[in-house]
């Protein structure tokens, strides 16, 4: 089966899943992946708000590292914000203009300017990309030159973990999964230089 986002060959993994000998990405076979109405269910069940102490910690796992390469009064976008839109309130508070997308609760297309932002994040989305090299380019578009792109996602590490046991990908929305080197691909695949990685779960490109 050809790997979903570079095309090159892949091979078995674990059950009805595959991974990619160029690109390092873990992902299922298509006939594990929901539909749109049975996600839409599913992340409608999710609790997280601006009210949640426990939230806000787990988004500032994200936010800590990006106020280092934050410019001044920027133009921002949170891409799949979910239903409780919280990190775009957290960014305009460190002097940013932040508006959010997700295509189930927030899917005004009209908000996705290419070659527009400043920054853009991304938190627990991309292991949901169900065709990853077209929702890629999409999410690496939507900044400018000299941009930052903020994404979190949980890294595995085969020397760390054990895919059969791994927690992540229990959640039957979770469909690719990327190891440290597929990180680096998608940082020479999109033009982009990787200027914080700390190979767990946050990753943050600047387009060149």
């Amino acid at each position: 089966m050809d790997c979903p986002l570079c095309f090159n060959e892949s091979s078995l993994f674990d059950s009805n899943t595959f991974s990619c000998s160029n690109c390092s990405l873990i992902f299922k076979d298509s006939i594990l992946h929901l539909s749109s109405d049975e996600e839409f269910i599913r992340y409608g069940h999710h609790q997280n708000s601006s009210d949640d102490q426990g939230y806000l910690d787990f988004l500032n796992k994200l936010l800590m590292p990006l106020k280092t390469f934050l410019p001044s009064d920027f133009v921002g976008i949170d891409f799949g914000c979910g239903p409780g839109p919280t990190l775009s309130s957290l960014l305009e508070e460190c002097g940013g203009e932040v508006s959010f997308y997700d295509p189930h609760f927030y899917p005004d297309a009209q908000t996705l300017i290419p070659d527009f932002y400043d920054v853009v994040t991304c938190t627990e989305v991309v292991e949901h990309f169900k065709n990853p090299s077209h929702d890629w380019e999409i999410l690496m578009g939507l900044a400018k030159e000299g941009g930052l792109i903020a994404i979190m996602t949980q890294i595995f590490n085969k020397n760390l973990k054990d895919y059969s046991t791994w927690w992540y990908k229990n959640d039957p929305t979770h469909v690719v999964f990327y190891q440290k080197e597929s990180i680096y691909y998608i940082s020479e695949k999109y033009a982009c230089d990787l200027v914080y990685f700390d190979e767990k779960s946050v990753a943050i490109f600047k387009k060149r």
